[in-house]
């Protein structure tokens, strides 16, 4: 079967929607005073505008892989006058008295410093039967799997008048610092405003994920808050809390200071436990800083799903719409549009300074460090699921960009890291490296010597043809018909809202092709045996197959996909004779770079199932909207935008304050069309 993703992949990226915009016939006149060319001219002028006044109002919105949100936001300049620090007056927040409305009193922990958390299995890890399914595709009963993830929000309440006035003084510090030390004001010093902006968005999501995920499988709903010092004690601080929320309730609500950590080698001496560290960065006004620690968060279960409180669901969904014992976490990319790498010692040129992409383009050039050189895919701006082993797993590789991630208190400011970009694409990377160690650390290195023998090149060379052209029959194990089948064999819901459009088990996702259509039997790949297979060296072969040349790995996985039938990967796993059972993800290498990653050389055929199981991950495409608010009326087109989409975010982005009120109105509204009814036990 064709599905959607391979028909997109061919050529890496699909074409923007059309308008079908025709110019209408001039209607002539005597009186007109202009020439036939000229107004001819004008008429194409004034319907390309209107085009573009439709377009618009178009593209904000994505129905299962159209373009959204505008790929490059435009650069915001921030010109009005920012006052000086000692203008600036926070209201009192004293320990001895009543907590100000919208915070709570909370002792913070007596040491800051990173925890290295020991390798865990994953969801899919758990399945008892990783090698079957891996190599042959046949599933196995997983129901006793407890799958329970935890709902996890991130919340700024920049309309409150304590952190804002905080907020206001961090950025004329940072305006007087820049002054002073380069003579000039950058244009992107945290002053954003509508970022920070509340029209109730957090109440709002929190009910959508109540009325759409079944009760069962959400373990707890985490709130991660701002929080500020005490004025009268430097031992006791004030955690932000929404004034709606009953804190007798069951809902976890932790602060700033409760997960920001370093790791203690970036300590100074006269730090040891990282308080300076942390007193310099909190409370923090930056996404990117704050989802950088989730990695600290103690206890959280295997699957986190993250929302901003931007972020809504709109429909019923169960369990497969996030993650799956099968086929592991659900990834919703955007293929249509690339995330390019850049160095951290280039500034970003031509984006929003911030904005992600800043953050997005550092983190791809992170990746292409450790995996080879690429162009990766956005990830949709919508809320997003995690493997918190997996994350903590990149942690540990990245874990001084992570901590000066932390340190920067507003985007804009240095090199950041996109945690969640980087856990997903780090994902699909490590399944892509898992099978090309198998196959060739292991299957064709049988003796695991170092060298590759003659036989073991028959191995390696099995089923290629003298050009080393790769001519594979697509499966079909990812259609909707057989992934409802597998999911029912292991006694698992399915999906509601989402199609699975590419499985791991389908090979890696970006492989460039030589057809731009894909047919039942087509050439998708060449590769060059000379350039791709050269020499004897084992670890020298594979790291060039599979980063330093990654359009060989990439061709080679399609080939090897073809040779293990129409289901599972037996030809990547070595033989059942081969080596030890060992964890190989607890023996991985940290190594940032692919020249230093080091490998086992030897392990049994289970360990080899089990590190390509680990990585497993479907590609989900879903119903899904997105609406950049710029006028009001952006507001009255949400209702019927949404009446059909599962996953929707929407962002303020309107600068006119005189249009506030009526947004507040708007959304109001809206709120109440979609959840009136709908009233969680943690409120008030």
């Amino acid at each position: 079967m064709l599905r959607k993703l391979m028909a997109r992949r061919v050529n890496n990226e699909a074409p923007p929607p059309r308008l079908n915009c025709k110019p209408a016939a001039s209607l002539p006149s005597n009186d007109d005073p202009m020439s036939p060319r000229r107004r001819t001219t004008f008429i194409y002028l004034l319907v390309f505008s209107v085009c573009a006044y439709v377009l618009y109002g178009i593209l904000p919105t994505s129905r299962r892989g159209q373009r959204y949100p505008p790929p490059r936001p435009s650069v915001y300049r921030h010109n009005s006058k920012i006052p000086t620090p000692e203008e600036i007056i926070i209201p009192p927040k004293r320990a001895n008295e009543s907590a100000p409305d919208g915070w709570r009193l909370f002792t913070p922990p007596d040491s800051f410093l990173a925890i290295t958390y020991p390798a865990a299995p994953t969801v899919t890890e758990q399945l008892s039967c990783v090698e079957q399914w891996v190599a042959y595709g046949r599933p196995c009963p997983a129901d006793n799997i407890p799958f329970k993830l935890d709902a996890l929000w991130t919340w700024v309440n920049g309309s409150e008048q304590i952190l804002s006035a905080t907020r206001n003084k961090q950025v004329a510090i940072a305006v007087q610092k820049a002054n002073r030390n380069k003579g000039f004001q950058p244009a992107f010093l945290g002053a954003r405003g509508t970022h920070f902006r509340t029209h109730d968005e957090m109440v709002n999501s929190m009910r959508s994920v109540l009325h759409s995920l079944p009760p069962e499988i959400v373990r707890k709903y985490i709130l991660l808050t701002a929080d500020v010092s005490a004025d009268d004690t430097e031992r006791l601080r004030f955690g932000s809390v929404p004034t709606w929320l009953n804190l007798g309730s069951d809902v976890q609500v932790l602060h700033h200071s409760d997960v920001y950590r370093v790791p203690e080698p970036m300590l100074p001496e006269d730090d040891p436990h990282g308080c300076q560290w942390k007193d310099r960065l909190v409370p923090s006004f930056n996404s990117l800083a704050i989802e950088s620690q989730f990695v600290h968060i103690h206890d959280l279960a295997p699957t986190i799903f993250y929302s901003n409180d931007d972020c809504f669901l709109l429909r019923p969904l169960s369990a497969a719409d996030f993650e799956t014992p099968l086929y592991g976490p659900v990834f919703r990319i955007q293929f249509d549009l690339g995330v390019k790498s850049r160095p951290p010692d280039s500034p970003p040129v031509g984006v929003d300074k911030e904005g992600e992409w800043p953050g997005l383009e550092y983190t791809n050039w992170l990746l292409d460090q450790r995996f080879g050189k690429r162009t990766r895919r956005y990830p949709h701006h919508v809320a997003k699921v995690a493997s918190t082993p997996i994350m903590r797993e990149v942690a540990a590789i990245w874990a001084e960009e992570i901590a000066h991630t932390a340190e920067a208190r507003f985007r804009g400011h240095g090199p950041q890291v996109n945690l969640l970009y980087l856990t997903t694409w780090y994902t699909v990377e490590k399944h892509r490296e898992a099978l090309l160690y198998s196959f060739i650390l292991l299957r064709v290195d049988a003796d695991a010597d170092g060298i590759i023998s003659p036989s073991e090149r028959r191995t390696l060379m099995s089923g290629l043809n003298a050009k080393g052209l790769v001519t594979i029959s697509m499966r079909d194990n990812g259609s909707p018909p057989q992934v409802s089948y597998n999911l029912k064999q292991a006694k698992l819901s399915e999906p509601k809202e989402t199609e699975y459009s590419w499985l791991s088990s389908d090979g890696y996702p970006l492989i460039h092709t030589s057809k731009g259509s894909v047919t039942a039997k087509a050439t998708h790949c060449t590769i060059d045996v000379v350039r791709c297979f050269a020499g004897d060296a084992t670890l020298a072969l594979f790291r060039r197959v599979a980063f330093e040349k990654p359009e060989c790995g990439d061709c080679l996985i399609a080939h090897l996909v073809g040779q293990s039938g129409k289901d599972g990967l037996n030809a990547f796993l070595p033989s059942s004779r081969s080596g030890p059972t060992i964890n190989i993800a607890a023996e991985a290498s940290t190594a940032k770079r692919w020249q230093d990653a080091t490998y086992p050389s030897t392990a049994s055929r289970a360990s080899a199932a089990r590190a390509i199981h680990r990585y497993s991950y479907a590609i989900g495409s879903s119903e899904m909207g997105f609406l950049a608010i710029r006028r009001v009326g952006d507001v009255q087109r949400m209702p019927n935008m949404t009446s059909k989409v599962a996953f929707f975010a929407v962002n303020d982005d309107m600068y006119n304050p005189t249009m506030l009120e009526q947004l507040d109105a708007g959304m109001r509204s809206w709120y109440a069309q979609r959840w009136g009814s709908v009233r969680g036990w943690w409120e008030q």
